[in-house]
């Protein structure tokens, strides 16, 4: 008579390689997404000039966020596809910098009229600075996505552990329990 299987181990490896597996895809993902995001024609002298540090694009970020103007904000951004329909917010004000995340530097500014913050990214990308906003690819480029992913995956690790040890628990149980009632109900 053979025992019976208490664990199907390669299910559980399974389930305990899917973070790794998912955040290899979105990695991916995140690369794919580099090629062909910026517009060329946002790389050429004139805008190498015009933002060549971070001050530059602050004050135009400030101006774009004060008027509401989506053109000067496509600059800034430099990507094919644009910006955001922006509001006017003519309180907005730089405040500071706020740190790092990756190759980004963090600037705080502040709605004077309702307190509200907004944070702003920016980062040196092919000769000029440019501003980021936080999107798919901005977390995947800047590390964000680990402030995410790695409490997800501890917490999916836990659960499948938590939950296998409750099956093998079970499953033994029951095997002692066949074997002391004999296989009599």
């Amino acid at each position: 008579m053979t025992s019976p299987k208490l664990i199907d181990w390669p299910y559980v490896i399974g389930l305990l390689l899917l973070p790794a597996v998912l955040v290899a895809v979105l990695l991916l993902a995140g690369k794919l997404q580099r090629i062909g995001r910026y517009a060329p024609a946002y790389f050429s002298p004139e805008y190498q000039d015009r933002y060549d540090t971070p001050g530059a694009v602050l004050t135009d970020l400030e101006e774009a966020l004060h008027d509401g103007d989506r053109q000067l904000m496509n600059g800034l951004l430099a990507t094919r596809k644009g910006s955001r329909p922006l509001d006017a917010r003519p309180q907005v004000g730089f405040v500071l910098m706020a740190g790092t995340q990756g190759d980004y530097l963090e600037y705080l500014f502040l709605d004077r009229q309702n307190y509200s913050r907004v944070m702003q990214y920016v980062r040196e990308a092919d000769g000029r600075y440019i501003a980021a906003e936080a999107d798919f690819y901005f977390y995947m480029d800047s590390g964000r996505w680990l402030d995410v992913a790695g409490p997800l995956a501890a917490s999916w690790w836990i659960l499948v552990l938590l939950f296998t040890g409750g099956v093998y628990l079970y499953r033994r149980l029951a095997v002692a329990r066949l074997a002391m009632w004999g296989g009599r109900g």
